[in-house]
């Protein structure tokens, strides 16, 4: 177990020791749940939870599948198009 003293700021901002950070994973922008339960406050990395994935983080992942240019993207389309039965 790793122990350090950290200081409230006045804004309640503590800073998280470099080697419980390293240690914990914890790096820059994570996000981390706050509980306080009989005297005692916990931190716990979102990261280390099942993390729940925003729709937007899926946005452009099919990205050059159908082709890089529009004529390609199109041509594609076109393609798909004629293969559907009517």
């Amino acid at each position: 177990m790793i122990m350090a003293q950290v200081r409230v700021r006045n804004k309640h901002q503590i800073t998280i020791p470099a080697r419980i950070a390293e240690s914990a994973n914890i790096k820059p922008d994570d996000l981390l749940d706050i509980t306080y339960k009989n005297g005692v406050v916990t931190l716990i990395p979102i990261s280390h939870k099942t993390k729940k994935q925003s729709a937007l983080s899926y946005a452009g992942i099919a990205k050059g599948t159908w082709g890089k240019t529009t004529a390609e993207i199109n041509s594609a389309l076109e393609n798909n198009r004629d293969s559907w039965e009517r």
